[in-house]
């Protein structure tokens, strides 16, 4: 082996780049202390950071690639390693054999109805498996799913992966236009629907030999995403078709969930074309039917299930963050006179800055959620509540510059609660960063979250000690959560 191929991390040695894309390249490489050959993914760091905003993208995609790493499916493309060389990071995977399926949709066409389910199927179980650990996987499209020789499909590239209900790519979009969701293009708040409307987007590629939105320049796809629906998927038959066009709504609470939409490529995967026998076609998939859902507004498949009984919970919607506390109550919490600003649906900022620089925040999050086919309301909150615990209990500990404290319960504020504190060293600093306290609660089908965040904040410990708790600021959080608590039980 020539001596001069570059060894990442002492133990992984480049052999040829296998791909390149938005997210970063992929490499084959020699495992040297195993012995076997992995996938090697150097993540690209966005152009145009500062020092401080490198060291946060390579924190982040870190701690997203070892939350990936648990996540263990028959279709999902192990993570094994994540290694960080300068603010560099790079993710070590399992190297398959199978190959893309747009490569496979480019040298032979559209592909059969019943084996594109078939693939449905696979890569929807790889995002169920992400979903119940709080990921999202942020990039389903046909580059990322492999067919294997016997004609299984897997799941790769969680490199960009993101947690639910965090404060999503603020490094910029990570994915390909023609894949993203609407509320992604619109950088608002996603959940797993956005993952669901990729998947279908990729299938209806898969079926039809073009992908929805194909249009000339990116720019115009993104404007087709947001403005226009795809032509009905012919090839794929009525009732195929009729699914992926109610995966591709606009709006996420008009899609199938994962359980509507696996009945109906379950069904579809189990028959050939020409012995399939007649089928009732489902309400849902008829397309005067699907019109007259989309028609309830906000409704979609979540009016439908309402219109069945079952329970929304509280809160239709969720409120507006801004008014969840006045501009007197947080003066006091921050200490200063704060500028208050949407940041986002669902989020608002009171911020203080020391000249130009931000010096601390209180933010405030809200989202409610809905009924899906299986859960009411509440139900669903309580499920999403249990996943973000999870989730945020995995990252306990100490991870290059980024501590993570322990996950605490918190009584009085809403039906359930808990608190996690975080620091942050700076890039090349053993001696101040910034500091996070997160209260995170729920109450009947509403989730709340409140972070009070400072920068500048001196050290007291070394790395790798209590860092987290040290240097948090816990009451501050928890007063500001009462405060919103209260505010939503009025």
């Amino acid at each position: 082996m020539p001596s001069d191929l570059y060894l990442l991390a002492g133990r992984y040695r480049l052999i040829e780049r296998l791909g390149q894309g938005g997210a970063g390249t992929v490499w084959r490489a020699i495992d040297e202390m195993l012995d076997r050959q992995v996938a090697v993914k150097q993540v690209r760091v966005p152009e145009g950071l500062g020092p401080r905003e490198r060291a946060e993208f390579a924190d982040r995609a870190m701690h997203e690639a070892r939350s990936a790493g648990r996540l263990r499916d028959p279709a999902i493309v192990l993570v094994h390693d994540v290694v960080l060389e300068g603010d560099q990071p790079w993710i070590i995977m399992d190297l398959t054999t199978g190959r893309s399926l747009d490569k496979v949709i480019k040298e032979r066409g559209p592909l059969p109805p019943e084996f594109v389910a078939a693939v449905g199927l696979r890569v929807l179980s790889a995002l169920e498996v992400a979903h119940a650990h709080g990921l999202l996987h942020q990039d389903v499209k046909p580059a990322n799913i492999l067919l294997e020789s016997d004609g299984t499909a897997m799941l790769t590239d969680f490199g960009i992966a993101a947690p639910m209900g965090g404060r999503g790519d603020v490094f910029g979009s990570a994915g390909s236009p023609g894949y993203m969701a609407p509320e992604r293009l619109n950088e608002q708040p996603s959940g797993p629907s956005a993952d669901l409307w990729s998947l279908g987007a990729s299938l209806y590629t898969a079926v039809e030999g073009r992908a929805p939105f194909e249009r000339a320049l990116p720019a115009a796809v993104a404007a087709a995403v947001l403005l226009h629906e795809p032509p009905f998927p012919a090839r794929a038959g009525r009732e195929l078709g009729g699914l992926l066009m109610a995966m591709l709504a606009k709006d996420p609470a008009a899609r199938p969930t994962a359980s509507q939409i696996r009945q109906v490529l379950t069904r579809l995967a189990g028959a050939g074309p020409a012995s399939a026998p007649a089928r009732p076609r489902r309400w849902w998939l008829l397309p005067a039917a699907l019109a007259a859902v989309l028609a309830l507004g906000a409704g979609g498949w979540y009016a439908a299930a309402t219109l069945g009984g079952q329970d929304t919970g509280r809160y239709a919607t969720a409120p507006d963050p801004c008014t969840l506390l006045t501009d007197a109550q947080a003066a006091q919490l921050v200490k200063g006179t704060p500028k208050r600003s949407l940041t986002r649906p669902g989020e608002c900022q009171w911020l203080i800055r020391e000249g130009t620089l931000p010096a601390r925040s209180l933010v405030v999050r809200v989202w409610a959620e809905r009924p899906t086919g299986d859960l009411d309301g509440p139900q669903v909150a309580q499920r999403r509540f249990a996943s973000e615990k999870s989730t945020r209990a995995a990252a306990e500990g100490m991870g290059q510059r980024q501590a993570y404290g322990s996950v605490r319960d918190v009584t009085g504020v809403g039906e359930t609660a808990i608190a996690q504190n975080g620091f942050k060293f700076y890039i090349n600093s053993t001696e101040s960063g910034t500091a996070d306290s997160i209260l995170l609660f729920r109450t009947s089908n509403l989730l709340g979250e409140v972070v009070w965040h400072r920068e500048d904040v001196s050290a007291v410990v070394a790395p790798g000690d209590e860092a987290a708790d040290a240097m948090a600021d816990p009451q501050t959080a928890l007063a500001a959560a009462r405060l919103v608590a209260a505010a939503l039980a009025k």
